[in-house]
């Protein structure tokens, strides 16, 4: 008598191109000396969708223009000895999500504000409240002066390395010009304050992404775009509206996660179903949400002007 075969729940054959795992793997550390983990330990724990893996989840908000909100991870049955030990405000946390077989991306790297556990049911859920670059903007001070004919962008570049911790490259400036008038500038106070203040006067937002330091022109965008379409990760486009007579001011675009896509890039979009509202837009904010265990694994973008 004939036996069936057990089936595979993998493929087949999987593609390198074909992910089909998710994957979500979070970095804590270095953390300080407490509950016996030593100073400079740092913590790795790991969500693949399957039994083994921690259920994590992650709602993560990005914008161009200055601080952004605070992100959450929240993390289920996470041990207890590493619970205490991230209760240290300003841990430094990374994420980062992929596939079984892609690569993986950083979706996050900050620092924690706030962690509280509480149970639900027969488990213990720990969320944690992180910002990026928080500890570095909360510790910048600056007191300089600036001769006039200086370039904005060279100012920019001078300020933000007074925020201990972060990244600050030419990649991450991008359309900032212009000089500093004949009077010339000086300031002396927080460098998160001043970098407003420059901002406001000589048009260009600033942000913190991922340990690194952005300004980008506000007729700027940095590097070439992403393209997304019905069949390429594309879930909706809407218009967005403003006052009494609703006046479109932009566009509300929802997909599934795309990495590559951050704030001041720039994406393409061709929709079947709202074909009006094809075409590139400048990314101003973005709210990703990660999930190995369900169907959340979307980000929704907003741009508030059409390039």
């Amino acid at each position: 008598m004939a036996t069936a075969k057990k089936q595979s729940r993998r493929p087949a054959q999987t593609s390198p191109l074909t992910p089909w795992l998710r994957r979500i793997v979070v970095t804590l550390g270095p953390l300080e000396e407490w509950r016996g983990l030593k100073k400079g330990t740092v913590v790795q724990f790991e969500s693949d969708g399957t039994p083994k893996g921690l259920k994590v989840t992650g709602t993560f908000q990005k914008t161009v223009m200055g601080m952004p909100q605070a992100s959450t991870i929240t993390v289920t049955n996470l041990a207890r000895d590493t619970r205490n030990a991230i209760r240290t405000r300003l841990t430094k946390i990374t994420v980062e999500v992929g596939w079984q077989n892609t690569e993986l991306h950083k979706v996050f790297q900050g620092s924690v504000l706030s962690v509280v556990s509480e149970r639900s049911g027969a488990d213990i859920n720990t969320k944690i409240s992180a910002m990026p670059g928080y500890g570095a903007m909360v510790r910048g001070v600056s007191s300089k002066s600036y001769a006039g004919g200086t370039p904005v962008k060279d100012v920019v570049k001078d300020m933000a390395g007074d925020m201990p911790g972060l990244t600050v490259a030419d990649s991450g400036l991008e359309g900032v010009d212009g000089k500093i008038g004949n009077a010339g500038w000086s300031f002396a106070g927080s460098t998160k304050d001043g970098l407003t203040q420059l901002a406001n006067e000589h048009g260009f937002s600033w942000t913190v992404d991922d340990g690194s330091f952005k300004a980008v022109g506000d007729k700027a965008h940095f590097g070439n775009y992403v393209e997304l379409t019905g069949k390429g990760g594309l879930i909706s486009i809407t218009p967005s509206l403003t006052g009494p007579l609703q006046i479109q001011n932009g566009v509300k675009i929802k997909a599934f996660y795309v990495p590559g896509i951050t704030t001041g890039a720039q994406v393409k979009v061709t929709s079947d179903i709202s074909p009006k509202l094809n075409g590139t837009y400048r990314v101003h904010t973005i709210n990703i949400n990660i999930d190995a265990y369900s169907d959340n694994w979307t980000m929704d973008i907003e741009s508030f002007k059409y390039m």
